[in-house]
This record gives C-alpha cells, structure tokens and sequence, in this order.
C-alpha cells in the first residue's frame, strides 16, 4: 500500500511540474471567444480549445504502468475543467448617470462558470466548452441585442487538478500590456462570486450540448 502511495504521489508532482511549466504544450485556446445568440432566452460563449499531449505520457516518461491506479488509456486525457470568467459593462446605468464623476471600471459586471469535462479523446479536433448567459439580463442592463459585445473575458483551464499554461487566455477591452491583463483577471476572480448561477454550462441546459468523444460532469 505504501509504495502505490509513493506511485501515485510522485506521479501527480511529476504532473504538476511538466503541466505548469511549458506554454502551449498540453493545451491551447483554439481561437477567438465567440459571443452568439442561442434564442430569445439565452447568449451563448463558446471557448474553443484543443488538447494537445497527454501530460501523464510525459509524467510516465516512458516507462510502463506497474500497478492498476497508475495504469491509464493515453489516448484519453482525464478531468479537464475549463472555467471563464466575463466582464460586461452595464450600459442602461452608464447612460442614466452621464456626466457623473464614475469611472467605467464602476459599471463592469464579472460573472463565472466552470465546466467539468471527466474524459476527452485526444485528437486533433477542436472541442468547445459552452455556456449560456441570460438574455434578459443583458437587455436590462443595456448590452444585449444582435450583437454582444464583452469588455474582457479569462479563461482557466486544468487537468486533473493542476493550472496549466495558456496563452491568449486574457481579453479586456484593446490591452494589450501582460499587467493590465493580469489585473483584469484578479479583479475578474475576486468580483464574479457575487453573481453566481448566471452564467451556466450550456449542458446542463440543452442536453444537446453533449460533445462526441467527450463525458461531461453534470452538477444540479
């Protein structure tokens, strides 16, 4: 018992160091957040990813599985969590208070989600994590319509427990500066849990937003 213990731990340090370290390598944002409108219910954001190698290929180093909690399909990659956090700008309360002395970072609103996808086939097809946001919320508060425009966006993506490194993973407004963005993302993380259970999985909506190769985690 002791030495599957010592396996599985060295195991998951040897993951947590070759997932942190390298850019790109196990995952990457497949393009642009897109921002579309499902019904007269709901907005749609869809974060395009791939998944690239299988970091427990390279935390095994090769060597063959000895025991049955290190054994593992590689052409499987295990608990992917893809969780976005969105800013909108409250228009409606922007345009009541003109000429007030606020500044815009007052009107941002941070919503939040998090989708939990228990296994992913590794391949070279893009997968898309989906949520839906309320339509009526975003017509009262001014920025919905035809076309939604967000002030910023952050995307978080991790496999089986450890953050890994993306790039392209921060928007807000046309910054560019790697500190603006960071800041944006702190402010993001520390504002969205005020509105909790707006922003929601698509899945747990429209069942038809099951994928093909992908299991899904449902919570209620």
């Amino acid at each position: 018992m002791k030495n599957i213990i010592k396996i599985t731990t060295t195991l998951s340090f040897l993951l947590f160091v070759s997932v942190s370290a390298q850019v790109d390598k196990f995952a990457k944002i497949g393009s642009r957040v897109t921002f579309t409108s499902e019904n007269d219910s709901w907005i749609k954001i869809t974060v395009p990813f791939n998944l690239l190698t299988n970091p427990r290929l390279e935390a095994a180093n090769g060597r063959r599985p000895t025991t049955i909690e290190s054994a593992f399909n590689p052409e499987y990659v295990n608990d992917i969590k893809v969780k976005l956090y969105v800013c909108f700008t409250n228009e409606f309360k922007k345009k009541i208070l003109r000429g007030s002395s606020y500044l815009d970072s007052h009107y941002y609103q941070y919503y939040s989600a998090e989708q939990t996808f228990e296994t992913i086939k590794l391949d070279r097809n893009t997968k898309y994590a989906n949520f839906l946001f309320p339509a009526a919320i975003a017509e009262r508060d001014g920025f919905g319509g035809s076309y939604v425009n967000p002030t910023g966006y952050a995307i978080e993506i991790s496999i089986e427990g450890q953050q890994i490194e993306i790039s392209n993973s921060i928007m807000f407004e046309k910054y560019r500066d790697e500190s603006t963005l960071l800041k944006f993302k702190q402010q993001a993380v520390a504002n969205s849990a005020s509105n909790q259970n707006i922003l929601v999985p698509a899945h747990q909506v429209y069942p038809s937003y099951f994928l093909k190769d992908t299991y899904l985690k449902i919570d209620y």
